[in-house]
């Protein structure tokens, strides 16, 4: 299941068709969710962008989607979340490493799985605000058929824009996926923090792909 999630997270930049808007009851929220789920929109199309360019090698797509990556998601909210617990403890020079490396496994990860695009296309389902987020939410269309895949996109409005911190596939958190996998690492590597550094390093050295 967890392997699924992320080949389908792969394709997450594909065509988001136009949904209705859920009406909100306060303005506020309605405003809030609206800007949201354009930011969504407008995300997804410029992820389409870099998926089209089929002329582009993977050395030109990690750039572009890497500045996309750091535009569009809260990178540091996203690795420490991630890291839970181990982040109290981590020293400064730890939780630096670790968030350039955690970016880095990302950006690797999907700009190699862009290969992987077969056509599927995104159906906005409408917004929600949950405490100080907004919850956008899409259906995953596949162009084979069958039943439709729900992603919805946690995103909070911070002073420089809007990010996204977190993507829940069918009901499963990523980020809380992430830190389970992050905190069995850990444990099994019986040297804390260090050990999930040396282990982002194999990964993003290509010396040992994620699961």
């Amino acid at each position: 299941m967890m392997r699924f999630q992320r080949r389908l997270l792969g394709g997450l930049f594909a065509v988001l068709l136009a949904g209705g808007i859920v009406t909100q009851a306060n303005a506020a929220d309605a405003d809030f969710s609206k800007a949201a789920a354009d930011f969504v929109i407008d995300l997804s199309n410029q992820g389409i962008a870099i998926v089209s360019d089929k002329a582009s090698s993977e050395a030109e797509r990690a750039p572009k989607f890497k500045t996309l990556f750091d535009r569009a998601f809260d990178v540091p909210a996203i690795g420490k979340f991630v890291l839970g617990r181990y982040w109290r403890t981590a020293t400064d020079t730890q939780k630096a490493e670790f968030l350039k490396l955690f970016e880095q496994m990302v950006v690797q990860t999907y700009t190699n799985r862009f290969s992987e695009y077969s056509g599927e296309k995104f159906q906005l389902l409408g917004t929600r605000p949950d405490q100080n987020s907004a919850l956008v939410s899409t259906n995953v269309l596949r162009p084979t058929g069958g039943e439709p895949i729900k992603v919805e996109w946690r995103v909070l409005s911070e002073p420089e824009g809007y990010k996204v911190v977190d993507v829940i596939v069918e009901g499963v958190s990523m980020s809380v996926t992430q830190q389970q996998d992050f905190g069995s690492l850990i444990q099994r590597s019986g040297d804390g923090v260090d050990g999930l550094i040396r282990e982002l390093k194999e990964r993003t050295s290509g010396a040992k792909a994620p699961d």
